[in-house]
């Protein structure tokens, strides 16, 4: 119900985030030290032990689990795996380190993003013991036994304390969010640039650097597996800069955070060929928007 396999002993599960399908997935790198990359919202947790058990792992099976940064549909369950994962060990950018440790900083900035409500549906992460993290830099190399090796990089832009990881032998790329939402069924890609910390210019920067080890397939969180790879890389490019030159002018004329969200929806939405954006896009849309606003603002 909720595994695709992607390779040989690489599995995409779906974590059925808010009970929609298809729109926030983690990745299961099955070997003798079993990877679980990214953890989805807090309220999910339980679909992703039992997307392990659909794969024939166990939760004492995994020895490491990597959020690829702090965002709460990456790393809002990381605490509650955690408890139920007692062999594993939690590697994330240094930068982000202290948030799962204590989560408090990280609750409140999102509730002030989001709202209360919706804090509600998201979940609240738990503390990680800091003996079970382990920071890491700009660059570490994972060997998980069998021949299965996995580079963490440095990928900040939609958040300094990002990083992609690399499946070597497989030549893939888990992108984390340094490339734009795509989603299934819908014809378009929506730059990823939510408040606090979003920088188009590091953003681009990274682009470039995850292009430079030439993937062949890229492991998407939002959602799921693309091999246009060269495509939705210059599509993250440009959109990006797009999105930010014309929140900009909208900035200038007026508009705030709700009507620029509506015009960027209503583009995007031509795009697509469709008369109506789901719910879940048009959140994406609207944190987007709220994203340039506040690194504009940040920056004027």
């Amino acid at each position: 119900m909720f595994v695709t396999k992607v390779s040989e002993g690489v599995y995409l599960l779906d974590t059925v985030a808010l009970g929609q399908r298809n729109t926030v997935g983690v990745y299961v790198i099955k070997s003798e030290k079993t990877a679980l990359v990214d953890c989805g919202y807090a309220s999910s947790y339980q679909n992703v032990l039992s997307g392990l058990a659909e794969i024939g792992v166990s939760a004492e099976d995994v020895r490491y689990i990597i959020p690829t940064h702090v965002h709460l549909d990456h790393a809002g369950a990381a605490g509650h795996l955690m408890q139920s994962m007692p062999n594993a060990k939690l590697l994330v950018h240094e930068r982000g380190a202290p948030h799962l440790v204590d989560p408090t900083r990280l609750l409140d900035s999102a509730t002030r993003v989001f709202g209360i409500e919706t804090m509600k549906l998201y979940g609240s992460p738990i503390p990680v013991p800091a003996e079970r993290v382990t920071p890491v830099g700009k660059e570490v190399h994972l060997e998980l036994g069998g021949g299965s090796t996995v580079t963490l990089i440095h990928a900040p832009g939609h958040a300094p304390h990002q990083v992609s990881v690399v499946l070597e032998r497989e030549n893939m790329l888990l992108t984390a969010d340094a490339v734009g939402i795509v989603y299934p069924g819908l014809r378009t890609l929506i730059p990823t640039t939510p408040p606090p910390s979003f920088d188009p210019g590091a953003l681009v920067a990274t682009v470039g650097q995850l292009e430079q080890s030439t993937p062949r397939k890229l492991l998407v969180p939002h959602f799921g597996t693309r091999d246009d790879v060269t495509r939705v890389f210059d599509d993250t490019r440009s959109k990006v800069l797009q999105w930010v030159s014309e929140v900009r002018d909208m900035r200038k004329n007026g508009m705030g955070v709700e009507k620029a969200s509506q015009a960027m929806a209503a583009k995007l939405s031509e795009e697509a060929g469709t008369l109506e954006l789901p719910t879940y896009a048009r959140v994406s849309v609207r944190t987007s928007v709220m994203g340039i606003m506040h690194y504009i603002e940040k920056n004027a």
